[in-house]
């Protein structure tokens, strides 16, 4: 019996097979390949779980998504479900009223006004960390860089009230969780032989502890009867507006632990591929330096991080070329249709930002590092989400850019980075991410 829906081409026989069983390993390659085969919209059957997949990297059918029918569509099973049971139920992995709930309750603590007040704090952990380079000049950045983000994390969202062992303790946790939850994603009934195997209960176990870590944080805090006026502050004193009672302790450590791993994770990753592109393009450094130069002190202020600058365009352009946030997921919740498609309810469509950044449809040189190119990005045609769209928007922008903003031209106002590698390895589980960048620091 035909089918009532229109599914996009179908990607079938020995090359679904392989993408199926490539993917936990390769998923970048793997999607890429389908879309230089299918098209920019693709659909994908799994044999074993009969679930329904749709990839798509054109950005109209990106932006109806994320932006004009987001009410039909949740975070899928896979974030609400399978990461939440590690994470718990904070903004990442919430869906419906509960999540818009909590969404209000946040956002006010990310406004830019209450971001801009955090600027010392970073910029006083980012001369502690580059302290040893006169000393020290050979470096991994990726390494460097994810301590220096979960400082930075660590100093905005709890003051003092966390030591350096738990701060790495934490990170520790995190990039575990991450690597079991790719394979439990991407391999067919994997999940059954992780549970077998005792790893999933092992994992279980690593997350409560990062739970009892951000706890102890809270019950200090309370205890002490200060007042930090961070973000965790923030979220202590948070009241819903409907019943005027504050967070309970479940949900607090469940956003914590939630800002934890956005607030650095992502940060990290793309400040990685942010200094690989500068270490390739001298005219974009020499650029880079001479804004510094021109803005002189004022260049690490709040208003002048926040402004449109070269140095913003080299970071968009490089999370452009290196998305952290590599791909999105949403689940229809009832039957639905676009332009030439449709779909039943149920259906994962899978967001595909990696190839919509590196689309030839929507970028000239797709594959080329041009800064320029975001002189212009009100343009209408300009396909550009890294940090996703319409009500689901990243809360952290803000403190994202004004972070990486602050570090690029820290670093560049004083140093420069050699790359010792021409290509980077990159690794797609939750987020985006190189596994190292060794490289020599050069002072100017």
């Amino acid at each position: 019996m035909a089918s009532k829906f229109n599914y996009p081409a179908e990607i079938k026989g020995k090359r679904k097979l392989y993408s199926l069983f490539n993917g936990v390993k390769d998923p970048l390659g793997v999607i890429s390949g389908n879309h230089a085969i299918a098209g920019d919209t693709y659909y994908l059957k799994a044999t074993l779980t009969d679930k329904k997949f749709i990839f798509t990297q054109d950005k109209e059918f990106i932006e109806y998504i994320l932006k004009q029918n987001h009410k039909n569509y949740f975070k899928s099973e896979i974030q609400s479900v399978t990461l939440g049971k590690y994470l718990g139920n904070g903004l990442l992995t919430n869906n419906g009223k509960d999540w818009l709930q909590q969404r209000r309750l946040i956002q006010p603590g990310f406004s830019k006004v209450k971001i801009a007040n955090l600027v010392s704090i970073m910029d006083e952990e980012i001369d502690k960390a580059f302290g040893p380079f006169d000393q020290e000049p050979e470096i991994d950045l990726y390494v460097f860089f994810h301590t220096l983000a979960f400082n930075i994390v660590a100093k905005t969202l709890f003051s003092s009230d966390i030591d350096e062992t738990e701060i790495k303790e934490l990170g520790k946790i995190i990039t575990e969780v991450q690597e079991v939850f790719a394979k439990e994603v991407r391999i067919p009934f994997y999940t059954q032989i992780l549970k077998a195997s005792g790893v999933i209960g092992k994992t279980m176990r690593k997350s409560e502890r990062s739970k009892a870590i951000i706890q102890s944080v809270l019950d200090k805090r309370r205890n002490s009867g200060e007042e930090k006026n961070d973000l965790l502050d923030m979220l202590i004193q948070s009241r819903y507006e409907d019943t005027q009672l504050p967070m309970s302790d479940k949900q607090l450590v469940d956003e914590m632990l939630i800002l934890f791993i956005a607030g650095h994770e992502t940060t990290a990753n793309a400040l990685s591929f942010i200094f690989f592109e500068i270490s390739r393009n001298p005219e974009a450094e020499e650029k880079l330096r001479l804004e510094i130069s021109e803005e002189s002190e004022n260049a690490f202020t709040a208003e002048s991080l926040m402004k449109k600058s070269f140095t913003t365009n080299i970071i968009k352009e490089a999370m452009r070329l290196h998305s952290p946030a590599w791909a999105m997921d949403r689940q229809a919740l009832e039957d639905d249709r676009f332009k030439d498609y449709s779909w039943e309810k149920g259906t994962l469509i899978i967001l595909y930002i990696s190839g919509l950044h590196r689309n030839p449809k929507y970028w000239d040189r797709p594959d080329d590092f041009i800064p320029e190119r975001f002189d212009d990005e009100n343009a209408r045609n300009f396909a550009y989400y890294p940090f996703g769209a319409g009500p689901r928007l990243c809360i952290g922008e803000h403190f994202a850019m004004m972070e990486m903003t602050l570090i690029v031209r820290k670093f560049y106002n004083r140093y420069h980075f050699h790359s010792y590698q021409q290509e980077l390895e990159k690794k797609a589980l939750v987020t985006l991410r190189t596994t190292s960048l060794p490289g020599k620091i050069i002072k100017v």
